[in-house]
């Protein structure tokens, strides 16, 4: 579903580097994080976080590695809007998730939890081609400006978890001999955190 909603391997790469240097910066750094995503307080009701897992778990599913409900991302998202987020953020990122079910409602008369996966799948890569689009070319607004905020936050909590670090991403120490240009092949796998 990453390939499907538009997330290249560049523009994760780029996501991962500038969260990395905003934690050099003070006041922002592992363990700041770490806390905001640890505390105790929730932001969300148990409907909307409902929401935000089918959400998460159409971006980033189950396959053969964890998806993001095994790896936490809804309950580290939360986490993050009771205690890091901005009102400001906080606003943008639920009108995006009710806009999201707003737009379940109004095609398939139910709410998105409700809907299948496939269906989930089908609705949420329209909606993300009708809301990123726009954005990309000039004199264009987006309809939906936490959209893409939302959508790369659930992606870098996926890949900062260790279920993704530690099964979906491998880490080789020494990589061997350098050849210029490697075939990929449908075993060749990203590189990332330890194995």
């Amino acid at each position: 579903m990453i390939e499907v909603l538009g997330i290249d391997r560049r523009g994760l790469l780029e996501r991962v580097m500038l969260l990395t240097g905003a934690m050099a910066t003070p006041g922002f750094g592992a363990t700041a994080l770490a806390q905001a995503t640890k505390g105790a307080s929730h932001f969300l009701d148990a409907s909307t976080f409902a929401l935000l897992g089918a959400v998460a778990d159409t971006i980033v599913p189950r396959t053969d590695t964890a998806g993001a409900i095994e790896a936490g991302v809804p309950a580290s998202f939360d986490s993050l809007l009771a205690n890091w987020a901005s009102p400001q953020h906080r606003y943008e990122l639920s009108q995006s998730l009710a806009k999201i079910d707003g737009a379940a409602r109004q095609d398939h008369s139910a709410g998105f939890v409700d809907l299948p996966p496939a269906v989930r799948t089908l609705l949420l890569s329209a909606y993300d081609a009708s809301t990123l689009e726009p954005a990309r070319h000039a004199g264009r607004t987006a309809s939906d400006p936490g959209y893409k905020r939302l959508k790369e936050l659930i992606v870098t909590l996926y890949y900062l978890s260790e279920p993704a670090l530690t099964q979906e991403l491998s880490y080789v120490h020494v990589p061997g001999q350098w050849k210029p240009s490697i075939p990929v092949t449908a075993t060749t796998r990203p590189a990332g955190g330890p194995n």
